[in-house]
């Protein structure tokens, strides 16, 4: 063989392993790039959640020095505001719709289009197939049904 084609073939070989090489520097660069925006996004979002647990935390302090020094439940918990609601007025309207009240901008009942009809139930589910009496010593049991059915025994009788 000719030098120079040993040289060329070299060389040819030399450059495919440099690009193999860079291609595979690239994929772990973008990994750690990758890795490395994830570890921030982890570390801000424990550092939010650290936050507001120091923060409630020191609030739950200054409720208990503010109250004498006393750590309890109701210094400490979270205060609700009263305004004596109670939930029930979402309820109304349902309640009187139900009732059959209507308000002044309804028509008339014998106006109001008609309520589509509500769906048939669905068939009831097939007969169970009798079972067979058992052979040989079960038959006996199967025969003599529950012994817990006490509803034809007479109590004053005895």
């Amino acid at each position: 063989m000719n030098p120079e084609e040993d040289l060329a073939r070299l060389r040819h070989k030399l450059a495919g392993l440099e690009r193999e090489n860079g291609d595979r520097m690239y994929l772990v660069d973008n990994r750690a790039s990758k890795a490395l925006e994830e570890t921030k996004a982890a570390g801000d979002k424990l550092k939010q959640e650290t936050s507001a647990a120091l923060s409630a935390r020191l609030e739950q302090k200054r409720r208990a020095q503010a109250a004498g020094g006393w750590a309890t439940e109701s210094t400490l918990g979270d205060k609700v505001e009263d305004d004596g609601d109670f939930g029930f007025e979402e309820d109304e309207t349902e309640n009187e719709r139900r009732a059959g009240y209507r308000t002044a901008d309804e028509p008339p009942i014998s106006f109001r289009p008609p309520v589509p009809a509500p769906q048939a139930p669905p068939p009831p589910p097939p007969a169970p197939v009798p079972e067979e009496r058992p052979a040989g010593r079960h038959r006996r049991a199967a025969a003599r049904g529950d012994d817990d059915d006490f509803a034809n025994t007479d109590w004053l009788a005895t």
